[in-house]
């Protein structure tokens, strides 16, 4: 088991047909994790265009996983081996048709978690052995995938810790004859005149059997989430840290294995500095809610600076980092406010009223009426009320689908810029 790996899954209805896909994330391999989506996103798309459209988080809400039988798409990206500086994932994309057409391909890829880079099965090869290689799978007994691969073609080529090259290629069948993977393997004798100097690397690395090296795994509140892929929300609580509710709500978050984002005011943090202190070492993220909850259209460029600062410093002082974005009580901005505050704005799309209501039977349906891929909630962790529907709230959307992500997590790969508000996470098209 790879430390700071962690497993993803999703299914979805795209283009007409289902999808079951599951792959895995590793910390500090942003390269590594950068690749599997594009990886992903490339396979979903090409899904999505038989009907016309670009692959939509959406698509995977309320969706079943897809059944072993049947028309449909499996996408699988597994480490298959991790040694020293060298990992190794394998991608798989299993089709099967209405017409009983059915399809299987492979590529591996090398991840350098020293560098960060990662390689293309070619890579490991010398440039000028490509053909020799083609010459001898074409000579290998029972491999003779139709087409045979030209000298262009991709390899999905798989390096062992002996030396030797496992080559795959891809293959098509009909309802009769299920596609399976031709498969050749060339000695290490005869493979190892064939790496390049990056090959010769991976093998030596593979060869040492020695435990992973990686890079510092990333804290919980910047744990990678391709929001793009699967449909995510930002659940976010304002006006506190509270001494009785906001503890009660970290241990629901805890239980169900949500992050979230605590929009603080200075004058609680600073009154409750320990409340504060546990939501960030729960891993959550925090943003500046100012120091007193004024309406800052109502203030000068001064005063507006005096509540963010005076709010930075309570929370920097209570939590050890300062927040890096902010809520404008009552989400009021104007162009004096967009200037002085000297950080992102983060409103939101979905407003559960529930300091209204003060009643989960009323906000909760209102959420999960109005909530959309790439939204964010406001609440309050203030009131017991709101506290006391988060369980059936988070349930009902975990069960339709969704990711609960916090605000950095939500926007990550669209860079949040100073004086700008932000309302959900902007589509891709």
């Amino acid at each position: 088991m790879i430390r700071s790996a962690y497993a993803m899954s999703l299914a979805a209805r795209v283009g007409g047909l289902p999808v079951k896909a599951s792959w895995t994330y590793i910390d500090g391999m942003p390269g590594l994790n950068a690749q599997l989506d594009s990886w992903l996103l490339g396979a979903l798309d090409t899904k999505a265009a038989a009907s016309g459209e670009r692959y939509r988080p959406a698509m995977a809400l309320n969706t079943r996983p897809a059944t072993a039988i049947g028309p449909g798409t499996t996408l699988t990206a597994e480490p298959v081996a991790a040694s020293g500086r060298v990992i190794v994932y394998r991608e798989t994309e299993n089709n099967t048709l209405p017409n009983g057409t059915s399809s299987v391909t492979s590529q591996t890829v090398y991840a350098d978690t020293n560098t960060g880079q990662v390689h293309r099965a070619a890579d490991l090869l010398r440039p000028e052995a490509l053909p020799r290689i083609h010459t001898l799978l074409s000579n290998t007994a029972g491999y003779n995938p139709k087409p045979l691969p030209n000298e262009a073609a991709p390899l999905d080529i798989v390096l062992d810790d002996q030396g030797a090259l496992r080559i795959t290629t891809a293959q098509t069948g009909t309802g009769n004859r299920p596609a399976r993977t031709a498969t050749a393997t060339i000695p290490a004798q005869e493979a190892e005149s064939a790496l390049g100097e990056f090959g010769r690397n991976v093998l030596s690395q593979l060869r040492s059997h020695a435990p992973v090296e990686l890079p510092p795994a990333a804290t919980q509140a910047f744990r990678h989430v391709n929001c793009d892929i699967v449909p995510c929300a930002a659940l976010t609580y304002d006006d506190g840290p509270d001494p009785r509710s906001t503890p009660r709500l970290l241990a629901i978050l805890r239980e169900k294995k949500v992050s979230a984002t605590f929009f603080m005011l200075g004058i609680k943090a600073a009154a409750n500095p320990a409340i504060a202190r546990q939501v960030s070492n729960a891993g959550h993220a925090i943003g500046n809610h100012t120091y007193s909850h004024p309406n800052l259209t109502m203030l000068s460029a001064a005063g507006i600076m005096n509540e963010i600062g005076r709010a930075q410093a309570s929370i920097q002082a209570a939590t050890g980092p300062a927040p890096t974005f902010m809520r404008p009580p009552y989400g009021a901005t104007n162009a004096t406010v967009r200037q002085a505050v000297g950080l992102p704005l983060i409103n939101w799309s979905v407003d559960s009223l529930d300091w209204q209501s003060r009643d989960p039977n009323v906000f909760v349906p209102k959420v999960l009426q109005e909530i959309t891929p790439g939204a964010i909630v406001i609440m309050h962790d203030i009131h017991a009320t709101t506290i006391a529907g988060q369980t059936w709230l988070i349930t009902a959307l975990q069960s339709q689908g969704y990711h609960l992500v916090n605000v950095p997590e939500l926007f990550e790969g669209t860079p949040l810029v100073t004086g700008q508000t932000y309302r959900s996470r902007p589509q891709r098209w």
